[in-house]
């Protein structure tokens, strides 16, 4: 079995947030019906590139999904939608507020109808406020939230990370509020609205430095590839290139001082403690990094690696998916599909001893399931139910 096993969800959501949500509960076992109008989710066109005329934006975030095409434009789309999310225990939707409210699909005609649906509504900014009816995009959430403000270069330009992660931050909030969700309805009886946002979530993984900020009342500044809090802890160029390194105390900067042939180091207080070094960082990193140009970063990395001191070399993709732990741990898999054969996708982080994630079914061609989902809900072939 899987733990989410005979759970029913109904995804209306595109994009990023949630689909990443509903593959993360089809991963778990629950069954997860796509609901996707005659136009397509829109990352189906976010390429190159394509495989087999597929996204690999599409791909990478709708797998364990059974996929089908409503138009809710329709009398008979509404019907059907409606139908579904009565059988349906959880409910996820990233429409603007109270747009679903026109089909009769809002939470509070479906909770009326059905008191134990869980219902998650994903937005930039909520359900609430002065700011509910503004649509939101990951990289003007990073923007407006602080995240940009603290990402890059000292002197350089406020930069987004490499990922969608506000996207991928309220995917997970998601995922946490509806499994908590289903565990007050074991309790209660009833299912409820769950309200997440965009803005919300990256404001609540600011953690840290939101707080340095908070207490201090300083603004935070942009270290690049380095800590506000922790010295040494960021990357350095070797003879032949760079890496990382993460001191994450004073025992491990006691080794450093030792691999790098610095006792002294230990000794001056302007870096005997962390506190010191951050206060001194100007001072300390310079003088890190004129020893690092003198070898290789493979020489670097096996006498930190040897004295237990946190680092790694800076790895493209390749050499990433080359690792043998990803195979070891289950983190690259392959499933079949239909046009494009054998497609690679990242497997799941979630690792259960007695209820194993499964990879049950590829990412769904478009309106691939429709006609057997109907079926299930009782229409027949001349769109008549029984």
């Amino acid at each position: 079995m899987q733990p989410l096993q005979g759970i029913h969800v109904l995804d209306l959501s595109r994009v990023l947030a949630g689909p990443y949500c509903t593959m993360v509960l089809g991963d778990l076992g629950a069954d997860v019906i796509k609901v996707e109008p005659p136009e397509g989710d829109e990352t189906r066109g976010w390429g190159p590139p394509f495989a087999g005329g597929e996204s690999a934006y599409y791909l990478c975030v709708n797998r364990n999904k059974r996929g089908i095409v409503i138009n809710l434009k329709t009398d008979d789309g509404k019907k059907v939608l409606r139908d579904l999310a009565l059988q349906s225990d959880v409910l996820v939707e990233n429409f603007r507020p109270g747009t679903l409210k026109n089909f009769g699909l809002d939470f509070e005609t479906l909770h009326e109808l059905k008191p134990k649906l869980i219902y998650c509504s994903i937005t930039g900014f909520g359900q609430t406020g002065s700011m509910r009816d503004k649509p939101g995009y990951d990289f003007m959430i990073q923007a407006l939230g602080g995240l940009m403000s603290i990402t890059g270069e000292p002197e350089g330009e406020p930069m987004k990370t490499g990922v969608a992660v506000v996207d991928l931050f309220a995917g997970q909030n998601a995922i946490i509020s509806i499994l908590a969700a289903l565990q007050a309805r074991t309790l209660t009886g009833r299912g409820q609205h769950l309200d997440i946002s965009l803005f919300d979530s990256q404001l609540g993984w600011l953690a840290n430095v939101a707080s340095n900020y908070l207490i201090s009342g300083k603004f935070p500044k942009r270290h690049g590839n380095a800590h506000a809090n922790i010295v040494p802890y960021q990357s350095f160029q070797a003879s032949d290139g760079w890496f990382a390194i993460a001191v994450g105390n004073d025992k491990q900067f006691a080794a450093l001082c030792k691999v790098i042939g610095k006792l002294e180091l230990l000794n001056d207080p302007r870096f005997a403690k962390n506190s010191a070094r951050v206060q001194n960082r100007t001072e300390i990193i310079p003088l890190l990094a004129d020893i690092f140009k003198h070898a290789s970063a493979s020489d670097w990395l096996t006498k930190l690696d040897e004295a237990e001191i946190p680092c790694g070399p800076i790895q493209n993709f390749e050499q990433v998916f080359s690792m043998p732990t990803v195979k070891e741990r289950g983190m690259l898999v392959k499933m079949d599909h239909p046009t494009i054969g054998e497609l690679p996708l990242v497997g799941s982080p979630l690792k259960m001893s007695d209820t194993p994630v499964e990879y049950r079914l590829h990412p769904p061609l478009m309106g691939e399931h429709t006609e057997d989902v109907l079926r299930e809900l009782g229409y027949r072939d001349d769109g008549r139910k029984v």
